[in-house]
This record gives C-alpha cells, sequence and structure tokens, in this order.
C-alpha cells in the first residue's frame, strides 16, 4: 500500500477540525456574527453628516460625552420640544451645518449611553456614533438565532431566522444608524429568550430564570417606554402561573415541589418584574443626578415631560404611519437625500423587505395555528407575546407613529416565517418544497434589490424610481 502523502494527511485534519468545529455550539453563532459585521460595517460612514434623527440622538450622546449638563434638561432651549430657531440663534454652536442639534431626553437615557462607548471609543463622527448600533444588530442576529433553535429545538430553524433578519432593510438600517431602536430590539429578543428559558424551567428552579428576565426587561425598559407592552404580557403570565401554583397548593398532599415553586415565585417574581427593572432605570438616570445638579424633583418633572410628549407626539403626517400598514410595508420614512455632480442620487429610507413583510401575519397566525395543535405551548407563548404582544399595542396609541415601531416585533415575524419555510421544506417533497426554496431565493433578491435606499447608495435617477413599487413610499 503506498504511504499517505504529508498533503492527504493535511487535508484529513483540516477536514476533522471543520467536522469538530461544525458541531461546536459557537460556530453557527460566530459565522452570523461574521456575515452580520460583514454586511453592517462597510460604509457605515456614509453619509459622513447627522442623517435622520442621529441630528437628537447622536448629537446629544455627542454632548453627554463632552460633559454638557444641558444635554439632560427638558426645559433648555435647545430641547427636543423647543423651537429650532431659537435654539441656533441663542446658541450657533449647536449648528451642524443646515441643520441644529438639538436635546433629545424624550426616551430614558440607556440606548444613548450606550452609544457613548462608541463616541468614547472612537471619536465624535459616524462612525463613532454608529458603530455600537453595528453591534447591538450583529448580537441580535445571534440570539435570533438561539431563539429559533431553543423554541423548535432545530437548528435549520434557527439559521433561517437569523437569515432572514439579515435580509430585512428596516433591521439593517437601524444596525447602521445612530439611534437607540437597535438597542431596544435586541434587549426584547433577549428578554423573550430569557422569558422562553423561565417557561422551561420547573417553579422549584425559577429563581435564576426569573432573575435573568427582570436583568434583560430592565434593560428594555430603560431604552424605550414601549417595552412595557411586552412586560405587561409576559407580567400576566408569571401571575397565571403563580395563580395555578397557589391553588395546587392548597390541596392536602400538595407535592413539595409545588409548594417549593410557589415560594420561588412569591419571593423573586416582585424582584424580577419590578425592583430590578426599577433600579436599572434609575441607574440609567445616575448620570442625569451627576451632572448639572439635577434632583429627584427634577427627575420626577422630566417622567411628567416625557409621558406628556410620549402621549400627546403630534408629527409630520408624510412619514407617519398607522399600526395596521407596518407588516404591509405601506409607508417609509424618509432619513434623507444627497444630489451628486453625476446626476445620481443617495437617499435613505427606512423600509421593510417588502417580500418579507408580506409574509409576516400569515406566517405568524400559520406558525401559532400549527404549535397550538400540537401543543407547542411554549414556542406559541413567546412567538405571541413576541409578535403580536410588541405590534397590537401600538393600535390603542392615539400619538403619531412610525414603521420603526415595528422593529422589535420583526425577529419573532421572521421566526415564523422560518418555521413555515423549514415546515414545508421537510414534509412536503413536492411543489411545496421548491416553494419554500424559492421564497428565500426571492427575500435574498429582494434585499439586494432595494439595498441601495437603505444604505444611502448612490443611485441614478431611473434606477430610484424603480424601486418606488408603492405611491406611498415616495
Amino acid at each position: 500500500m503506498a504511504a499517505r502523502q504529508p498533503g492527504y494527511r493535511l487535508g484529513g485534519e483540516v477536514i476533522a477540525w471543520t467536522r469538530d468545529a461544525a458541531r461546536s455550539r459557537f460556530f453557527v453563532p460566530a459565522l452570523l456574527l461574521i456575515a452580520a459585521f460583514s454586511l453592517y460595517v462597510p460604509r457605515v460612514t456614509e453619509p459622513n453628516k447627522y442623517l435622520f434623527d442621529e441630528i437628537l440622538f447622536a448629537y446629544t450622546v455627542g454632548e453627554y460625552v463632552d460633559g454638557n449638563p444641558d444635554a439632560y434638561r427638558w426645559d433648555h432651549p435647545c430641547s427636543v420640544t423647543k423651537s429650532t430657531k431659537r435654539c441656533a440663534e441663542l446658541y450657533p454652536e449647536s449648528e451642524r451645518g443646515n441643520r441644529t442639534g438639538k436635546y433629545q431626553w424624550a426616551h430614558p437615557p440607556l440606548g444613548k449611553l450606550v452609544m457613548a462607548i462608541g463616541i468614547i471609543s472612537f471619536g465624535n463622527d459616524p462612525f463613532g456614533w454608529r458603530i455600537m448600533s453595528t453591534v447591538a444588530g450583529a448580537l441580535g442576529v445571534v440570539i435570533a438565532y438561539l431563539l429559533g433553535l431553543v423554541l423548535t429545538g432545530r437548528r435549520s430553524v434557527g439559521v433561517l431566522t437569523a437569515g432572514l433578519l439579515l435580509l430585512d432593510g428596516l433591521y439593517f438600517l437601524y444596525s447602521r444608524m445612530g439611534l437607540v431602536d437597535i438597542f431596544l430590539t435586541l434587549f426584547t429578543m433577549a428578554t423573550l429568550l430569557a422569558f422562553a428559558w423561565y417557561l422551561k424551567t420547573p417553579p422549584e428552579r425559577a429563581r435564576t430564570p426569573l432573575l435573568v428576565l427582570g436583568v434583560v426587561l430592565g434593560l428594555s425598559t430603560a431604552t424605550k417606554w414601549s417595552a412595557a407592552y411586552g412586560a405587561f404580557f409576559i407580567g400576566l403570565i408569571v401571575l397565571w402561573r403563580m395563580l395555578r401554583l397557589w391553588r395546587a397548593g392548597r390541596r392536602a398532599k400538595a407535592p413539595a415541589e409545588v409548594r417549593s415553586g410557589l415560594r420561588q415565585h412569591l419571593i423573586w417574581a416582585p424582584v424580577a418584574l419590578v425592583a430590578i427593572p426599577l433600579v436599572e432605570y434609575l441607574l440609567a438616570y445616575l448620570p442625569f443626578f451627576l451632572s448639572g445638579g439635577n434632583t429627584w424633583s427634577d427627575f420626577v418633572e422630566l417622567q411628567k415631560s416625557i409621558l406628556h410628549l410620549q402621549t400627546n407626539l403630534d408629527d409630520d403626517p408624510r412619514t407617519a404611519s398607522r399600526w395596521w400598514t407596518w407588516p404591509l410595508d405601506l409607508r417609509s420614512v424618509w432619513f434623507g437625500t444627497r444630489n451628486y455632480r453625476d446626476d445620481r442620487i443617495g437617499i435613505t429610507y427606512a423600509l421593510g423587505n417588502p417580500l418579507l413583510y408580506w409574509a409576516l401575519v400569515p406566517a405568524v397566525v400559520w406558525t401559532a395555528i400549527r404549535w397550538w395543535k400540537t401543543r407547542q405551548d411554549l414556542a406559541l407563548t413567546v412567538l405571541l407575546v413576541g409578535f403580536f404582544g410588541q405590534w397590537l399595542p401600538w393600535a390603542l396609541v392615539g400619538r403619531s407613529s412610525y414603521l420603526y415601531h415595528f422593529l422589535p416585533a420583526v425577529p419573532f415575524g421572521c421566526l415564523a416565517v422560518a418555521a413555515t419555510v423549514v415546515h414545508l421544506y421537510e414534509t412536503h417533497p413536492d411543489w411545496r418544497r421548491t416553494l419554500a426554496i424559492e421564497y428565500v431565493v426571492l427575500v435574498a433578491l429582494a434585499f439586494a434589490f432595494f439595498y441601495p435606499v437603505v444604505s444611502y447608495y448612490p443611485l441614478s435617477d431611473h434606477a430610484f424610481e424603480m424601486r418606488l413599487w408603492l405611491s406611498s413610499w415616495r
């Protein structure tokens, strides 16, 4: 027998290493991180100026880093609710080109404090104020994978969930902007992942999952108040579980596990769902108290101002949209435009991938019915809270709302689409399998087609017009 050549031995070792790596629990998350950063980082500094509400959020973060105590004040002449003209007259240093920077206090500060890490590390420039959003977007892709894997037990569903999220234009855009919505989306996914852990854990061992749930829930509410929508439904389900334990514990021969589980919930549920989020919320405002001598009375007044603004906002009707239009992708949000000398234009819209969005609600409904019939209660609960719990409460909100308010629900819609596609592919070896494959390919092609209008990539007028599928996108 001929001796094996060194190249053969090396090739075998590479194959063996690749096989072992693929079996590692870290292999797929690592690949997804690489894919996300490879997609999000190129041209992240374009445009080299504040875009859309970066003139509020990123500008305010820069003022935080510079130690300006006025940036925390709701009553300052350059507050977001004050006159732009008056702010520029009194504080000409706030002018940035043809726009005026104003202080954004209308949301809790945690998301802006996370953005500050990028500015401190890399400088107060587009890369500095956007890089932490890129990190959050990449981590969110990994958590989307974990949600699909944990809820279905199928790696294929997890990978496809993450892949579909990567192919969404709205998620892509906010992963490259100095805005806080991507942090809310990341923390929301983490909250629902922790919630799934809690639901899978026997009640007598609920302490650790509850505490983790409380931590990530607190991060969400310290970023945007809208996180309270999902928190409300999570709280109801935890309470329902406590009531079931209480009823079971009243029996004369109730198992010790039931009584232990009730004690765990009576002690740790209030800590996790009330105390921890409240402490995190207050800690997020620590710079507010340490800057400029703000008092507890100032803090209370600020919260009242946030409540008034969030319940009475009546903004630009050209970009505002009703909640039911979001999964239909009927109205985009214009971010900015630049005219080039060669007659091309760089333009950015907040726009979902239409071929993905139009499938979200049907996929969620179909998947929910299938999981209900097959008694996949945990997956069903997380899906309904994650998608409808983040979306439908906006039907009760009277203030102006926008497509980007749908963003926290999108990963759970992607999960339902992924579960549907995998189910069709694996259980129907006929035209439905072909349809599943073709659908994923079309979603990918749609993302590539709309990439220029979510990345500020220069286009000719004709190429731009080709991408205006709906008149409401103009």
